[in-house]
């Protein structure tokens, strides 16, 4: 009895391990398996062909709405595309590689949106892609044909409305980004009528759609306070902020279209707010235009707040410029938002008066000094512990300042500041200058040096340090012998040992080591790089690492990266996705090539054989002889080739072509004389403790140079087909058809080795040419 209460009692904890092991490996299924899974298609075209002017904003629009959704509207990095001045078969390369990436991740994701964006020209039948074109009927169909449940489309180009005449579409609710609905459908945005122009701005620096999107985007569009902007918000607010911009140009308004077929419940979020990494807060109190530029002057957004109630928008952490208006006066200042910082831009901020002169009346401006300061002493009690700004205290203006250890200048503003120990001042318009340390707490605009250690916010100029400089924002050079740190470089980054930045706009060059998240433009130095993103050039003398590339990565040794787009050039190179060229003698390419085979071909000689890089552009490295002489090197006949080269493969389901040029060396009795005999003669004067290059005599010069000629009588070129087909996932059956290629007189030597089956003679020029085929079959591994 005791047994069987025991068996009872082992077979219900038996089920109920079972009951939980099952809900843990659902739970960690369903933790595995993400809701809603975003990709995108960025494309930015300046030129539309002959019959067009250039435009000057494309480009920069198309990388500004791919970083603007990367930061807040659930598009990583990983996910997107940035194509700038395509041609059409680039596009459709794009689109086949989002397509596969979907394909991919069905079963990690419950459903996938993709967005599709496009700035540039058109006309009323089709996009206009430099020399070529992609008509409307076209582009519609292969976007549908990206196996996604939600396309979005946003055209930003002259006539963009034609491409949304589409027969049966209806406009229908969007959905809510719910991860349990089962939702299918489009959204067509279009900057124009079918019958208008699209315009641009040398004033903002991009187009009016664009802007109005991007600014919506980080908040201004958001109605519903939800801190989220939808489909709906976005487009009402694009098509206003277009309309108001373009109503008096002399190109005449400008009306945005859509064609929104959505089925489902909710609406479709494009961006959250409270995923940016800073934020501003505009409270209900302050109403009017709100202008804010970067540190360059170029206008992020134009803020129209009409409604009593606070506007949060996102933006990324750096220094900014803002301008008030209202209808009694125009306020400006400058902020800084910190990483992980909610800021109140409250008037507090806006501390310089732009005088307007029907309104300069003695005596008002102290009624509104005061009015001023009852409404900032009501703000801070209002605001909130998250984001707390403390009313500034007033500048003191000293054109001279002078001090013995950085005492007591947090407030002041100088044009020449000297600090026998170390310097501290506010704002500094020309040199800080101290034996150890400075530290400037708002803006530079000029130079500051010191000894050891240098900090700034703002530096529009040069920080220069034996040691160390820090600052948030640098828009000119930033120097130090040991270490420098930036939140953003816009200009030149250099030090002798370590770099880092958060955001690079130049170059950060360095002896040793630079990180940083996101770059634009060179990242070079003596050892190692390393960058979340770099769009331009990656170079270090030993190896490089990124998460995504888009340009050039550069290293003696190892390149490693998650996504590439362009070149890697190394002895080694790694990378989950390269849609580009790998050049080094190992590539892994998780994504691309790489092959190990074995193979027998018509003139009896077996060879081994190892492919690696990208389909676009592989390498290749053989070696072979005659089974007899394989694994060895007995007699006076032995020989080996050896042979390297470069391939480009084209893939059709579970059959692939390649196409290869390689170069080969024949190792043999005769060239390893050769070295032999190099070598001698110049260890002859090296064992004398001579140097070969300044004392051997001219004899023995002569003889080296003659013999190192020979060597290219033992190279032959060759050209080679092949065709795989793969049996298994990794397993694959191939057979070539190669030619070997004999020059007279230039590699007649190589020949003597091996037994050729098949030739062909034929003469060009002086020269007799023979071409020897021969055909091979083999395996390889994938």
């Amino acid at each position: 009895m005791k047994k069987n209460i025991n068996v009872r009692i082992f077979a219900f904890l038996f089920c109920a391990a079972v009951s939980l092991c099952g809900a843990i490996f659902a739970e960690t299924a369903d933790m595995n398996s993400s809701g809603v899974e975003r990709y995108a298609i960025y494309i930015g075209s300046n030129s539309g062909g002959k019959n067009n002017a250039r435009l000057l904003y494309a480009g920069t629009d198309a990388m500004s709405f791919q970083k603007t959704m990367s930061e807040i509207g659930g598009v990583p990095e990983s996910n997107s595309i940035l194509l700038l001045d395509p041609t059409k078969d680039k596009v459709d390369d794009a689109l086949s590689a989002v397509s596969n990436a979907i394909v991919q991740g069905k079963s990690v994701s419950r459903r996938t949106e993709f967005i599709f964006y496009y700035s540039g020209h058109s006309d009323e039948n089709a996009l206009l892609l430099g020399k070529s074109s992609y008509e409307y009927s076209q582009l519609k169909e292969s976007i549908s044909n990206v196996p996604s449940d939600v396309h979005v489309v946003i055209l930003d180009s002259c006539y963009s409305g034609n491409f949304i005449r589409t027969k049966g579409g209806q406009r229908k609710k969007p959905f809510l980004v719910d991860d349990s609905t089962v939702v299918k459908g489009y959204a067509y945005l279009s900057s124009s009528s079918a019958l208008e122009s699209s315009q641009e701005s040398d004033e903002i620096g991009s187009s009016f759609f664009t802007n109005a999107m991007l600014t919506g985007l980080r908040g201004a569009a958001d109605t519903s306070g939800d801190n989220k902007v939808s489909l709906n918000e976005l487009y009402s607010y694009a098509f206003n902020d277009t309309l108001a911009r373009t109503e008096s140009s002399s190109a005449g308004p400008q009306h945005p279209n859509y064609n929104i077929t959505l089925v489902g419940s909710g609406d479709l979020i494009l961006s959250d707010i409270s995923a940016s990494e800073s934020a501003l807060m505009i409270p209900e109190e302050m109403t009017g235009k709100i202008i804010i530029r970067d540190s360059f002057g170029k206008l992020i957004s134009e803020i129209n707040k009409t409604e009593k109630n606070p506007v949060y928008f996102a933006l990324s952490a750096r220094t900014y410029t803002a301008v008030l208006i209202t209808e009694t006066d125009t306020m400006q200042g400058n902020f800084i938002l910190k990483k992980n910082q909610l800021l109140k831009l409250d008037r507090s901020y806006f501390n310089s008066v732009v005088a307007r002169t029907e309104h300069r009346l003695r005596g008002d401006e102290t009624v509104n000094e005061a009015e001023n300061f009852a409404e900032n002493e009501e703000n801070d009690r209002a605001l909130e512990p998250s984001g707390l700004s403390e009313t500034p205290v007033p500048l003191e203006i000293k054109p001279f300042h002078f001090m013995f250890a950085g005492e007591n200048g947090s407030n002041v503003q100088s044009i020449i500041s000297i600090g026998l120990i170390r310097a501290n001042d506010c704002i500094v318009n020309g040199a800080q200058v101290s034996l150890f340390s400075g530290n400037i707490s708002s803006v530079l605009n000029g130079i500051q040096a010191s000894g050891i250690g240098l900090d700034a916010g703002v530096i529009n100029g040069v920080q220069a340090a034996g040691i160390y400089t820090s600052a948030d924002i640098v828009n000119g050079a930033q120097v130090s012998g040991i270490f420098n740190s930036s939140g953003t470089v816009n200009g030149i980054q250099g030090t002798g040992i370590y770099n880092s930045a958060d955001l690079l706009f130049g170059v950060q060059g360095s002896g040793i080591f630079n990180t940083v998240k996101d770059g634009y433009g060179i990242q070079a130095t003596g050892i190692f790089n390393s960058a979340r993103t770099m769009n331009g050039i990656q170079a270090a003398g030993l190896f490089n690492i990124s998460g995504t590339i888009r340009g050039v990565q550069a290293g003696s040794i190892v390149n490693v990266a998650k996504k590439v787009t362009g070149v890697q050039v190394g002895l080694i190179n790694v990378a989950d996705e390269n849609n580009g060229i790998a050049l080094g003698l190992i590539n892994i390419i998780r994504n691309g090539v790489h092959d190990a085979g074995i193979m027998v071909d018509t003139n009896g000689n077996i060879f081994t054989q190892i492919q690696s890089g990208t389909n676009h552009l592989f390498t290749t490295a053989l070696y072979g002889s005659s089974p007899r002489y394989f694994f060895s090197s007995g007699g006076n006949d032995y020989y080996h080739f050896f042979a390297l080269g470069l391939g480009t493969r084209f893939n059709c389901r579970k059959v692939s072509f390649d196409i290869e040029a390689l170069f080969y060396n024949t190792l043999c009795k005769d060239v390893v004389d050769i070295g032999d005999e190099i070598h001698d003669i110049i260890n002859k004067y090296e064992n004398d403790g001579k140097s070969f290059s300044d004392d051997a005599s001219k004899e023995d010069k002569d003889r080296v140079e003659d013999l190192a000629e020979q060597f290219h009588k033992y190279t032959y070129p060759s050209l080679r087909f092949s065709v795989s087909y793969n049996l298994l996932s990794h397993f694959s059956l191939f057979a070539t058809a190669g030619v070997d290629i004999r020059i007279e007189d230039w590699n007649d030597e190589a020949f003597d080795y091996g037994k050729r089956n098949m030739y062909i003679d034929f003469t060009a020029g002086s020269k007799d040419i023979t071409l020897y085929p021969s055909f091979g079959f083999g395996i390889k591994i994938r």
